[in-house]
């Protein structure tokens, strides 16, 4: 059969997957490694695409809008094994058929012409990052929040998966899970403390504003994919034209960000 070639170089290997079973303080190490890095400042940068698709009671799903985009933060360690970080995302929509950047897309449901804007997210007020957990620092005096993260081999690869802690003035309606994987190899080489991933992932959020969707009920989740780059110099030159066009204050993170005084968690002390 012509199809036999296609297995005739893997039809004796065997798959394999594994848990990784680390120590409370190994795990958050290494899935720092994995998702940022060990370095005790640090910028890390992700490059996405991911698709918005518009969820309507009583409607298929339907794919609305395509985007181009970036999260970029910073990390400072506090502590021993404790580290702040701010960071912002900026995207920018593409049309689904032609891929080319847009201003304007059909909201499927009301049949309307809509308008994307350029997506700014900058109101992350940064996080306590620490084994325990997560403090979002809108509410810094609040108790650390459970994280979802776990390290497994998956054949080559070691990957994080992780769900996401929203700040706690976030709407309801979210969720953000993700995957993030480096190569075996590098991952085992503690030399490097940070690694190269590829990311993945997907969210769950209300309508935005542009959707105009009125009292509809209903929501939108989205899909990406992407890497996680070492500097901006990296990125796509027809993302990095028009971000050094248009918002070329996202292409950095605002250092005075960490100038904003805050308590550290009970039973950490500064190093």
């Amino acid at each position: 059969m012509p199809r036999a070639a296609d297995w005739q170089d893997y039809e004796n290997e065997q798959w394999s997957s594994e848990f990784l079973d680390l120590d409370p303080i190994e795990e958050f190490r290494q899935v720092m490694r994995v998702q940022r890095s060990l370095h005790d400042e640090d910028d890390i940068l992700h490059w996405y695409h991911f698709i918005m698709v518009v969820v309507t009671p009583g409607r298929a799903p339907q794919p609305v809008v395509r985007w181009e985009g970036i999260e970029l933060s910073r990390h400072s360690r506090l502590s021993e094994n404790l580290y702040r970080f701010h960071g912002h995302n900026l995207s920018f929509p593409r049309d689904m058929e032609t891929g080319e950047f847009t201003h304007e897309v059909r909201n499927p449901v009301t049949g309307e012409m809509v308008s994307p804007p350029v997506m700014a997210l900058t109101e992350d007020p940064g996080y306590f990052r620490a084994p325990e957990g997560i403090i979002p620092l809108d509410k810094p005096e609040q108790p650390f929040r459970p994280v979802y993260k776990k390290l497994r081999r998956e054949g080559d690869m070691i990957k994080v998966d992780n769900i996401r802690v929203p700040p706690a003035t976030w709407p309801v309606t979210f969720i953000e899970m993700g995957h993030e994987g480096t190569a075996r190899s590098l991952y085992h080489d503690q030399s490097r403390l940070w690694l190269p991933t590829d990311v993945s992932g997907g969210y769950v959020f209300p309508y935005p504003a542009w959707m105009e969707m009125g009292e509809r009920p209903g929501h939108m989740f989205a899909t990406w994919s992407g890497y996680k780059l070492r500097s901006v110099e990296q990125l796509p030159p027809e993302f990095l034209e028009r971000a050094n066009k248009e918002r070329p204050d996202l292409l950095r993170v605002n250092p005075q960000l960490f100038d904003r005084s805050v308590s550290l968690p009970a039973g950490y002390q500064a190093s």
